[in-house]
């Protein structure tokens, strides 16, 4: 007996549904990207407002991120401060700036050495003592009582950081572009 094939129409395919399916994951990644790039564009205006005063070179940087031009010359590079410190009766002051495997000793705004420092720098217990040009220098903080309780709840709360004591903590060494400790900033706030 010959064999009959049935002449059954094809099974529809679920072809809008999949389509409906797909835009509507382009649509949400869309909007997540938006949204991401909207955050992001917000920290950089952010950022500059903060640490940019020259208004040609802020505007500079609004070009490269907009246009993508030139990367703006400026604002020089940060040397970030690792110790500071004073030694107790001659008053002399030495800051440790640089990276953990090229630091540089500086006393009394003279370059001493160079050294290895990321050991010695390390530590988290306060005052940090730190030896140099045949002395020893118990470490000292510039930063505001203010801007230091800020930095605290914001490191105890989280939240929002505190950005307008930015400038003052990233210039004694308490934290890094990103907003985090450093262990010099550690060692301030477990004084």
């Amino acid at each position: 007996m010959p064999h009959r094939h049935r002449d059954a129409a094809p099974e529809a395919l679920p072809l809008r549904e999949e389509l409906d399916a797909l835009a509507h994951r382009y649509h949400q990644l869309r909007n997540e990207h938006d949204e991401q790039m909207h955050e992001v564009r917000e920290r950089f205006e952010r950022v500059l407002e903060e640490w940019v005063h020259e208004p040609a070179l802020r505007n500079a940087w609004l070009g490269y991120l907009k246009n993508r031009t030139a990367e703006p010359e400026g604002p020089p590079a940060i040397v970030p401060l690792a110790f500071k410190g004073a030694h107790e009766t001659s008053g002399s002051i030495a800051e440790v700036r640089g990276r953990d495997d090229d630091a540089q000793v500086w006393v009394d705004g003279t370059l001493a050495e160079r050294v290895v420092a990321q050991k010695d720098l390390m530590q988290e217990v306060s005052p940090a003592i730190f030896r140099a040009d045949g002395m020893e220098f118990v470490e000292v903080f510039d930063a505001s009582p203010e801007a230091l309780a800020a930095l605290d709840a914001y490191r105890r709360d989280g939240g929002e950081p505190p950005w307008e004591y930015a400038s003052e903590l990233l210039a004694d060494g308490l934290i890094d572009v990103h907003f985090e400790l450093t262990p010099r900033g550690r060692r301030a706030l477990a004084r």
